[in-house]
């Protein structure tokens, strides 16, 4: 009997050790995504699902000219997410020679200045309209954005320069993702007139009663399709049924929206908000892993 102990001792012993000492899986990745939460929401989806199959994953969070340029020098293997053909086209035609898409994470995205929908439509409906003085006399005079590297602050420069918003006593103010919510929040909540650079997916969209401004001109472009992006030679050494998976993903506009409310209304991490989210959809994260069984 003492014999038969000893012998299960020692081999849950080696059990234990092959445990401690088994090598990590050599399947590893590091993301990269624009440090906004619903950015960080739809790159833990994906975080999820390649541990699931069997990856190892980190993050890393960034403005876009820190995260394009490690993406395309492969310090980073994917990045959430180049917003096409407008929003990022700065970036892309820099660094594009570096970089792969695999495939759409979500469709009609967009870039717009927004007015809360207490502003009545018939003194505010378009970016020309903020000069109207009796308009302007009611706005405050801060615009407040995000940071000065963003798609939609490049963009913002050129409709205050070419609206000739400074004549009107505006000022554009770039800053702080954290800074330029909490502005929209406490304006919200005064029931002041003010503008706000904005974007669809965006939490603020589902929180808030807004109105998109007409701008003729399109500084911000149009609708973008959201791509999750690859370093180039990181993608030539994913295996077919690695990359027909990684091309599957793809969630919606609404889904992502959904997430960022999670996020910053409900309080969840962008981590859980993503478990969340693919716990209420089995079916479709199963065809995202396993598709039709015929990649090799």
């Amino acid at each position: 009997m003492k014999l038969l102990q000893r012998c299960t001792a020692a081999l849950a012993g080696a059990v234990l050790c092959l445990q401690l000492t088994a090598p990590a899986r050599a399947d590893s990745v590091n993301i990269g995504h624009v440090n906004l939460s619903f950015y960080e929401a739809t790159a833990s989806v994906i975080q999820l699902l390649l541990e699931r199959s069997g990856w190892n994953v980190s993050l890393k969070a960034g403005s876009h000219s820190n995260i394009y340029p490690l993406v395309a020098k492969g310090d980073l293997d994917l990045y959430v997410a180049a917003w096409l053909p407008y929003a990022h086209a700065q970036y892309w035609n820099e660094y594009q020679q570096n970089l792969v898409k695999l495939g759409p994470l979500f469709e009609d995205a967009k870039l717009f200045w927004a007015v809360p929908a207490y502003v009545p439509e018939s003194d505010v409906k378009s970016v020309a309209d903020l000069k109207k003085p009796e308009v302007a006399a009611k706005m405050v005079k801060a615009i407040r954005g995000t940071l000065p590297d963003s798609g939609i602050m490049i963009g913002s420069k050129k409709i205050f320069d070419s609206y000739g918003l400074g004549e009107a006593g505006y000022e554009l103010v770039p800053g702080p993702a954290k800074e330029w919510l909490a502005n929209i929040n406490e304006r919200m909540a005064a029931g002041d007139w003010f503008v706000m650079p904005l974007w669809q997916p965006q939490y603020l969209n589902r929180a808030y009663k807004l109105r998109i401004l007409d701008e003729p001109q399109q500084f911000l472009g149009g609708s973008n399709v959201a791509y999750l992006v690859a370093n180039r030679e990181f993608a030539s050494k994913l295996s077919k049924k690695q990359r027909a998976m990684l091309s599957r993903i793809e969630l919606s506009l609404r889904a992502v929206t959904e997430m960022d409310y999670w996020v910053n209304v409900e309080k969840m991490t962008p981590r859980d908000a993503a478990r969340r989210w693919i716990g209420a959809h089995p079916t479709t994260v199963t065809y995202w892993i396993e598709g039709t069984g015929e990649e090799q």
